[in-house]
């Protein structure tokens, strides 16, 4: 979903609101609506707008009468709404009234975003915020403390204001938190049996099946796993190597080779460091991690050994991008499925396991299914806007 997708999302859904608070809101739903408030400050000036919108339409002094087949002059074509004859008349005499309604009009509209403001405050520091997303659905939150997090699809998350601290409950999924820098309150981001503790920095924490998976982009961060190793954990450079993944094939060689395939895109540079990062130290129960390092936690509570990793790489979900690096088409094709609601389905066994590498957008399923139909004897079938097949080729 594109900028334009979203902003016309949020038109839709402020008018929504703005029709709901017009009747009986149950608490529930007033709840809900600060809550929907503070996530962006997008949602503020749609409400805004539509407020706008709705002044000036009050203001309209022949609202009361709307022909409904275009015709000016039949009466019974007319629909007549209950405005006042005497708020016409008042407005037709006294002209000069209608700036100091207006002026009115705003203050209380004023006074109603600072109410609903402080309102908002005091239920997310009482009762936490739940941010939570669909699969094919990504979301950018602004949190109440000025922090922005990037929300992945199949994520849910909970954030609570406490006196000395800023608590995050990741419950499923994996998230970017661009925190703002308040020493009195640290940021805490606790998943599982791991604690990632932040001033003001970026990183990411994911939970994966049986582990969760810590990459600093800015800053440091302190993880607190409920095992540490005994001895600080050695920095070790990532599995996969810094040559790129390209050159281990061979010239002439199929593009379905036992290398990789390529998608043919450019894929970023490793940022290999003539100078690598300070390496991570255990004083005590915690692991300190700063910029492009890298820890995973387990399920039983053990920190594996610290990678140093190119976070723009690692975290290139946040922006969209899906990087491959020597992964299987089954492999690439859960990840399109994770970020889209178009499922791809891949009814070709051999095609399945065989290794690929390549930039691709996480949006754009179509683009990946006609790469593989360029280095591939495939067939393509588009079930109702539902699902791609890729099928062998007859």
């Amino acid at each position: 979903m594109d900028a334009s997708d979203r902003r016309n999302r949020v038109a839709a859904e402020a008018v929504e609101w703005w029709v709901l608070l017009q009747g009986d809101a149950s608490r529930a739903d007033r709840e809900q609506y600060v809550d929907w408030l503070r996530e962006s400050s997008t949602h503020v000036a749609e409400m805004l707008r539509v407020a706008q919108v709705h002044g000036a339409l009050e203001q309209f002094q022949r609202w009361s009468g709307i022909p409904v087949d275009g015709s000016r002059e039949a009466d019974d074509s007319v629909v007549r709404l209950p405005t006042s004859e005497r708020r016409v008349e008042q407005r037709k005499d006294t002209p000069e009234r209608g700036p100091r309604r207006r002026a009115v009009a705003w203050s209380m509209a004023a006074m109603l975003l600072v109410a609903t403001g402080l309102a908002a405050i005091l239920l997310i520091q009482s009762r936490g915020q739940t941010i939570q997303t669909d699969r094919g659905e990504r979301r950018e939150v602004s949190l109440a403390d000025g922090s922005v997090v990037q929300v992945d699809p199949e994520t849910r998350l909970r954030v609570k204001y406490e006196e000395r601290a800023r608590r995050v409950f990741l419950e499923r999924g994996r998230a970017l938190f661009h925190v703002a820098k308040n020493t009195a309150r640290p940021f805490l981001v606790e998943a599982n049996n791991t604690t990632v503790r932040a001033v003001g920095t970026a990183f990411a924490v994911e939970r994966q099946h049986e582990s969760i998976v810590v990459t600093v982009a800015e800053g440091k961060v302190a993880v607190f796993p409920s095992h540490s190793l005994a001895t600080p954990p050695p920095v070790t450079s990532s599995a996969s190597g810094s040559a790129d993944i390209r050159g281990k094939i061979a010239p002439g060689a199929s593009m379905f080779s036992n290398s990789s395939v390529s998608s043919g895109h450019e894929l970023p540079q490793r940022g290999v460091q003539s100078e690598p990062p300070p390496p991570a130290t255990g004083a005590g129960p915690e692991i300190f991690l700063t910029a492009n390092q890298q820890v995973t936690i387990s399920e039983s509570g053990s920190a594996e050994a610290v990678l140093v990793v190119d976070s723009s790489r690692a975290l290139s979900w946040a922006d969209g991008r899906l990087v491959l690096e020597n992964r299987t088409v089954a492999d690439a094709v859960r990840e399109f499925n994770h970020y889209n609601r178009v499922q791809i389905v891949i009814n070709d066994a051999d095609l399945a396991r065989r290794p690929i590498s390549g930039v691709f957008n996480t949006a754009d399923p179509e683009s990946f299914v006609a790469f593989l139909s360029s280095v591939a004897r495939v067939h393509i079938t588009h079930r109702d806007g539902e699902a791609i097949a890729i099928d062998e080729a007859k």
